[in-house]
């Protein structure tokens, strides 16, 4: 389950801007001012086509080969192969994640070595992950087993 601060700084997030945007329309037209509401009805449409393009949906599924992470109309896709280990984080950088509870996806070093996503059923997807790719539970982590182990 998702804690209640989280869900709450998310909401913030996501309906801090539109709601901003909104407002600074409604006092354009108010106002009379053309200029402004040109601006602003402007400045709406590209927060509508950020969040229809790139924000929702947010999805995450399993193939037999592949894990498809969808946000808007972008899929990126991971080979189950490829992935080193999985584990909790509440890492705020930008990714197709709806809440700052998340799992971190490591496929190589550094931040492009790493996605962060945040399934709503985040203990089946972690089984079902698990299943998939071969990779065992080791301390609240998903890792690729040792070479040798059984």
């Amino acid at each position: 389950m998702v804690p209640l601060q989280d869900r709450l700084v998310m909401r913030l997030i996501l309906v801090a801007l539109p709601i901003i945007e909104l407002r600074a329309l409604a006092g354009a037209v108010r106002d009379g001012d053309g200029e402004a509401i040109m601006g602003t009805a402007v400045a709406c449409g590209i927060v509508a086509a950020i969040y229809g393009l790139l924000v929702i949906p947010v999805r995450y599924g399993l193939s037999s080969d592949r894990l498809v992470i969808r946000f808007g109309v972008v899929r990126r896709y991971i080979d189950l192969a490829a992935i080193r280990e999985v584990y909790r984080t509440h890492n705020p950088l930008s990714s197709p994640a709806l809440s700052l509870d998340r799992l971190a996806i490591r496929t190589g070093d550094g931040l492009s070595g790493m996605s962060l996503i945040s399934p709503a059923e985040r203990e089946e997807f972690l089984l079902t992950l698990a299943s998939s790719t071969g990779l065992v539970l080791n301390n609240d982590r998903l890792v690729r087993p040792r070479s040798g182990s059984p």
